[in-house]
């Protein structure tokens, strides 16, 4: 008989690092139990392997013009924490912004700049950051009162399926429901 990881548990390491222990194997585990007790036998690991990399999310990064103006929006309409930051000389800075189980590094680079010209998604490059919740109509009316430029998709119930609105540099942030 094989031991499975059937527990997700995600821990915060030093330095803001979140690690998650299991959280890709959870459907793999669920998928093997499930063979086992239909067929009676058990399937390879392998066989039922839909992640072979076994990846989960760690963060994302955007390149922006004012890291403080950028870092207070995440940590006031967001909840990020600022958990990190790293100079390299008078040239380069990234702040690390975290919420539990996810983070997104906001980097200064002298020199840097947006690329305009590009209308909707013939633009190269990460489009949107996206995150999920299970209380999107309370996320909607926050982002509302906080003045953001939230847009809300909704199906022909009315009920919301999608929110985008963008940071003060213009990144795109998607939620969608749970």
């Amino acid at each position: 008989m094989r031991d499975y990881e059937i527990a997700s548990v995600p821990v915060l390491c030093g330095e803001g690092d979140y690690l998650s222990f299991g959280a890709s194997r959870i459907a793999n585990t669920l998928l093997i139990v499930t063979a086992c007790l239909a067929f009676g036998q058990c399937v390879s690991a392998q066989t039922a392997e839909v992640n072979p990399l076994q990846l989960s999310p760690h963060h994302a990064t955007a390149s922006v013009a004012d890291l403080d103006k950028e870092s207070r929006w995440y940590e006031r309409v967001l909840g990020f924490q600022e958990i990190k930051k790293v100079r390299n000389g008078s040239d380069f800075e990234v702040r690390q912004m975290s919420i539990p189980g996810y983070r997104i590094d906001l980097v200064w680079q002298k020199g840097s700049s947006r690329q305009h010209g590009a209308k909707g998604s013939f633009s190269q490059g990460w489009l949107h950051v996206v995150f999920k919740t299970p209380v999107i109509d309370a996320n909607y009316e926050r982002l509302l009162a906080l003045e953001t430029d939230v847009k809300a998709d909704r199906d022909a119930q009315s009920a919301i399926t999608r929110l985008v609105f963008h940071d003060p540099e213009g990144n795109e942030i998607e939620i969608l429901p749970q």
